[in-house]
C-alpha cells in the first residue's frame, strides 16, 4: 500500500479522534449513555491513529528530529485524551488535563503538517 495511503488513514482518523472525544466529553457531562458509546469508538479510532502514526514513523525510517518531536507530542496527546475522558467519567477534576489535551493536539496538527509529508504553507516554519 502506498505512503500516502496512510497519511491519508492516519489524518482522517485524528480528525474522527477530535469529534468523538467532543461527543464522548459532552456525554459524559450531561450524564448520556452516548458519552460511552463514543469513548469506545474514540479507543478504536486512538488504535488506528497509532497504528497508523507508527507505520508512517518506521517507513520513513525516523526522518529526523521533527519526526521524533511528532510522535512523542502525538503519544502524549492521545494520553491526555483517554485520561481526561476517564476523569470526567468518574466525574473528578479534569480541567487540567483537558486543557493540556486542547494544546497538545494543536502542537501535534501544528507539527504534523509542517513536516515534508504535510501542507505546503507550514513547511517554512521547520526548514
Amino acid at each position: 500500500m502506498p505512503l500516502i495511503a496512510f497519511l491519508h488513514t492516519h489524518v482522517t482518523s485524528w480528525i474522527l479522534l477530535l469529534i468523538l472525544f467532543a461527543v464522548a466529553y459532552i456525554g459524559y457531562k450531561n450524564g448520556n449513555k452516548s458519552g460511552k458509546i463514543a469513548h469506545m469508538a474514540f479507543r478504536l479510532m486512538l488504535l488506528i491513529a497509532f497504528g497508523t502514526g507508527l507505520y508512517l514513523y518506521l517507513q520513513l525510517n525516523g526522518g529526523g528530529t521533527f519526526y521524533h518531536v511528532k510522535i512523542t507530542v502525538g503519544l502524549l496527546t492521545l494520553i491526555f485524551g483517554e485520561m481526561t475522558l476517564v476523569k470526567v467519567k468518574k466525574k473528578k477534576p479534569s480541567n487540567g488535563l483537558f486543557g493540556g489535551f486542547i494544546v497538545l493536539a494543536l502542537i501535534t496538527i501544528f507539527i504534523g503538517y509542517a513536516l515534508p509529508y504535510g501542507q505546503s504553507f507550514f513547511n517554512s516554519f521547520i526548514q
